[in-house]
């Protein structure tokens, strides 16, 4: 007869007693077990549109020999994996210890500080995209040694953003995956959707730049599928009004839903801010352009499945630099952060870039100011000198350069002469030289006597892009649509003293007219300009008087005028569309023009005797 369910249930042998006492033991164990791990601490370095500024490009901070032993102090010191990143436009638009070399520098000297993972601005695609695969493949070469043809570590390009890529690069990357600590780190690049404007007709082959939000969400989504448990986005995108914390880093991060994104690191515009999202919580920053800040970013991530980024916070380093190379920028000599590996790397390419550029071409009083992008907000004496050249060199009436063309203050910082006895230091501010002179940049390590010298060097770092200069004719009425597109992307209550606005590279810097514009109406563009649809108004705009320089009025009208600018210019770059028409002739390069204007005036410059009466910003009456 069977036994029953209560008889069972309190029949209990000694098997039955030691089974439950092992369970017994067992258990406290198994809890233990479960209790989540502790969590991994990443650090994250990044540099923000470096542009190859190998040398410093100011005397506070910078250089790729300053930062990389930075980067290794910062690692050795830190108790946890490091993640060492960069968002575009880590080349083009370089001084020419970098531009002169087909950008090889710059990739070599990415290796050897320890760069893993990047992604592509607009100037990446400044050489076309030949050079861009060649610059993709050297990222990627496996590693030879320091002495040898490939030195330091391989990185990766990747780019979520862009159709048809395939078709026209090999070697990069949708979403690249790593694991830090145990934990999977998903990266997402994103490009600048306007990138293809910014560039050369054609650099981009068939390449399209498709929307950075929608391509963001899939590429989040398919990553925490994935089981990436950080996801983070390098993106082109940057902030234009750092007192509002404004402009297309910010508009994207507020687009992305939350969850989906932890970190979103910008670059592009040189302005260096942090901010989180307004709804999501994502982190996101940038940094000062060049090499002048650097961010540390710290995620704490819980190992286990989905996402695990617990708290997140970022720091601004200002790599400042105590002293200089010594011998000849051959030797760290006595600096505390110096990499050897690097400066010996660079040492070839130097000897044969003094060769070429370190030849006198005359002095100037004080520098010619870029300090903080002022040339994409204002007139400013050095747009004057190089409109001027165009009128002086090819006898049109008009000279029109775009600020996004210049490139550095002249002289150049970031053009080191073999010869440090040269008078290249000055200490100018704004408190005592308005408004010619703001944020002027001191060149360390040399004199700093007047007048200052200027070299070869300093006119191919003022002007890297080897545009070729174009002259035509332009009616009444394109220079009106020319001058209105020039001024669209001034905010409308923007300061030209603020050095955290810009009105965009392609603000115009003139000579040969004079012209006014009312920066509080809306702008008279509209259209789409990455889909070509953007149209400037001849009138009704924001221009609101047009003059040669003898007061005679240009009319929005049929009127012939000759004008020179670049073939970039000329050929729609930066939405110049109305120039966009196959008129124009072909001149030399620009930086060669420019030089060759500069040893035909001769004497010495003086950035001061520009009146700064071109363009007159106002709100109009």
């Amino acid at each position: 007869m069977p036994l029953s369910v209560s008889t069972r249930r309190h029949r209990r042998g000694p098997l039955a007693l030691a089974v439950l006492a092992l369970f017994g033991l067992v258990i406290p164990g198994a809890v233990l077990a479960a209790r989540p791990a502790a969590p991994v601490n990443i650090q994250i370095l990044n540099v923000s549109d470096w542009h190859a500024n190998l040398d410093p490009a100011s005397s506070t901070s910078g250089g790729a020999w300053n930062i990389s032993a930075r980067w290794a102090a910062d690692r050795a010191a830190f108790n946890g994996p490091t993640l060492t990143l960069t968002a575009g436009d880590d080349f083009g638009a370089a001084p020419p210890l970098s531009g002169f070399f087909d950008e090889v520098p710059s990739i070599q000297a990415q290796r050897l500080m320890g760069i893993q993972v990047n992604t592509f601005g607009n100037h990446n695609f400044d050489r076309g995209l030949t050079h861009l695969q060649s610059m993709i493949d050297l990222a990627a070469a496996p590693s030879t040694g320091t002495a040898g043809a490939h030195p330091g570590q391989p990185f990766t390009y990747v780019a979520t953003n862009l159709a048809n890529l395939d078709s026209n690069l090999s070697g990069v990357e949708r979403i690249k995956y790593l694991t830090l600590g145990g934990i999977k780190v998903a990266i997402i690049g994103i490009v600048n959707e306007e990138a293809p404007t910014l560039v050369s007709v054609g650099n981009f082959g068939t390449i399209q730049v498709t929307d950075g939000v929608a391509a963001t969400k899939s590429a989040a989504r398919e990553a925490r599928k994935a089981g990436a448990q950080a996801v983070i986005v390098i993106t082109h995108k940057g902030v234009t009004d750092a007192t509002a914390g404004t402009g297309p880093l910010t508009d994207f991060v507020n687009a992305l839903p939350g969850g989906l994104v932890d970190l979103v690191i910008g670059d592009h515009t040189n302005i260096k801010y942090s901010g989180t999202g307004a709804l999501n919580g994502i982190l996101f920053h940038e940094n000062a352009s060049f090499g002048n800040s650097y961010a540390k970013t710290f995620l704490s991530v819980r190992p286990g499945n989905g996402p695990g980024v617990i708290s997140k916070s970022v720091t601004f380093v200002d790599p400042a630099i105590p002293g200089a190379l010594s011998s000849n920028n051959t030797s760290c000599g006595s600096l505390s952060f110096c990499d050897q590996a690097i400066v010996d790397m660079l040492v070839p390419f130097r000897v044969q870039l003094a060769a070429a550029l370190d030849g006198s071409i005359g002095t100037t009083t004080a520098p010619f100011d870029r300090g903080s992008n002022i040339e994409r907000r204002q007139e400013v004496p050095l747009g004057d000198l190089l409109a001027d050249s165009l009128v002086a060199r090819y006898g049109v009436q008009i000279g029109y350069y775009t600020g996004g063309s210049i490139r550095s203050q002249f002289p150049a910082c970031g053009y080191h002469p073999v010869d440090t006895s040269l008078n290249r230091a000055n200490y100018l501010d704004d408190k005592d030289h308005p408004p010619q002179h703001v944020n002027i940049i001191t060149c360390t390590g040399y004199g700093s006597g007047t007048p200052l010298d200027l070299v070869i060097g300093d006119v191919y770092t003022v002007l890297p892009f080897g545009n070729n200069i174009v002259t035509r004719t332009v009616t009444g009425e394109q220079l009106w649509r020319t001058l209105e597109n020039g001024v669209s992307h001034c905010p409308t209550d923007y300061d030209p003293n603020n050095d955290g606005q810009t009105c965009d590279g392609r603000f115009p810097q003139v000579s040969g007219i004079d012209f006014t514009f009312d920066k509080s109406v809306a702008s008279g563009c509209s259209g789409t300009e990455v889909k070509g649809s953007w149209t400037c108004a001849a009138s009704g705009g924001r221009i609101t008087s047009v003059s040669l320089s003898d007061g005679t009025p240009i009319l929005p009208d049929a009127t012939t005028y000759t004008f020179a600018t670049t073939d970039f210019t000329n050929n729609g770059g930066d939405s110049y569309f109305m120039l966009a028409d196959g008129q124009g002739t072909s001149r030399d390069r620009d930086a060669n023009s420019f030089l060759a204007y500069l040893q035909d005036i001769g004497g010495v410059l003086d950035p001061s005797s520009y009146a700064l009466d071109r363009i007159t910003i106002c709100p109009c009456p």
